[in-house]
């Protein structure tokens, strides 16, 4: 890389885990631009000024992994400052190095799967995910994961498929915007098939014992329960070749959008792998918390979100609340659940009138809820209008 307007500059840290002293990139103030914001926060327009290290996005900096160990952690004042913090080393540490090595040892475990593919200059893009993944799996080693963490973890993943998926689009021109239209249809009918399997399972459950409760245990109650939980079992079983159906033609997609995109780019393949998503779908195999898209990746930021926000992890009252609702409620009308998003829409609102209404909050706490509120009223309109399928 270009040392003129070099953009970076280096920290050393001793592996908590290993004791390998690694050195790890820290951007400079001021080094991109960015001309937005996403409705779920993701920056847009990134601008480097130097024009080297545009293939680089910010968040490939974002975590920090041990390159001998690949431990890995969020790159943050903390964790550049662990060796004094004596809480950290006194009651937590033995724990976190038990089980991490435990983890790093399986030969075939995800960990060395993962970390053994992190190459920044090559695969930048697929590094800073596979980063955000070890750090995941990382945190819910902890006895006491923060499920707002994993939220901001997942959702940042999901950024970068956006982003990658962007930069692709722009290069391939209409035919790759075709393609990225299909392929989002394609994800959100797996989303129907998820919704139409739980709606099965309800069924199911409602011919157990709460059936023999209202109806009792007579034969003629006894044969339409076995008829009826016959009939579901029958349907659950259609389901899950309709899902393998449905990932065969997101696949069939990708392999277009391969085929269409630069060639030097995402034709390369990754390391063995003929592309990224074979080789998310192997690490998947190895733990199932692994996805492959963005539509995934949003789907569980959104859920960890809401555990976050109903247990009150790390969620401070007043606009933290009312952020933290509005990037639930903005992530479920992404992923399709129109339901949960009117309501945490709705918890906004409300949320958001009392602030301004209440005039007990500093200026600039206020112009944020009024902006976070016209963002909400804007966005709940559209999840209306996307459900009853009249979105332009």
């Amino acid at each position: 890389m270009s040392k003129v307007q070099d953009p970076i500059f280096y920290t050393q840290i001793e592996c908590p885990i290993c004791k390998n002293l690694n050195e790890y990139e820290n951007i400079k103030a001021g080094s991109y631009t960015e001309d937005g914001r996403d409705t779920d926060f993701c920056p847009t327009g990134r601008v480097w000024l130097n024009p080297a290290y545009q293939k680089f996005d910010p968040l490939l900096f974002f975590m920090a992994t041990c390159k001998k160990c690949y431990y890995t952690r969020e790159f943050n004042a903390e964790y550049k400052n662990w060796q004094k913090d004596s809480a950290f080393k006194t009651y937590r540490l033995k724990s976190i190095q038990e089980k991490h090595l435990a983890e790093f040892l399986k030969e075939n475990g995800i960990v060395k799967f993962l970390g053994s593919h992190i190459d920044q200059n090559r695969y930048p893009f697929e590094s800073a995910v596979i980063k955000f993944l070890l750090g995941i799996y990382e945190e819910k080693l902890l006895d006491r994961p923060s499920k707002l963490d994993l939220g901001r973890y997942y959702l940042r993943i999901g950024w970068l498929f956006r982003t990658n998926k962007d930069r692709l689009k722009n290069s391939t021109g209409a035919a790759s915007a075709y393609l990225s239209n299909l392929r989002k249809t394609a994800e959100q009918a797996g989303i129907l098939l998820n919704e139409y399997e739980s709606k099965l399972k309800d069924i199911q459950t409602g011919f157990g014992a709460e059936y023999e409760m209202i109806y009792g245990q007579s034969e003629q109650a006894g044969k339409l329960k076995e008829q009826a939980q016959s009939t579901i079992l029958n349907l659950l079983n259609t389901v899950s070749p309709l899902h393998k159906l449905n990932e065969s033609i997101i696949n069939r997609i990708d392999e277009n959008a391969s085929a269409l995109a630069p060639a030097d780019t995402s034709s390369e393949g990754f390391f063995n792998y003929s592309s990224f998503t074979d080789y998310l779908e192997k690490a998947r195999r190895l733990w199932s918390e692994v996805p492959v898209n963005e539509m995934e990746a949003l789907i569980k930021a959104r859920d960890y979100y809401q555990a976050a926000y109903e247990t009150g992890d790390k969620i401070s009252a007043g606009v933290g609340q009312i952020q933290a609702a509005y990037l639930i409620a903005e992530l479920s009308r992404r992923t399709g659940n129109y339901a949960n998003a009117g309501v945490f829409f709705n918890h906004v609102i409300k949320s958001g009138r009392e602030i301004i209404n209440g005039r007990k909050e500093d200026s600039s706490t206020i112009n944020f809820a009024k902006k976070l509120l016209e963002t909400a009223m804007e966005q709940a309109r559209l999840s209306r209008r996307e459900s009853e399928g009249k979105a332009v």
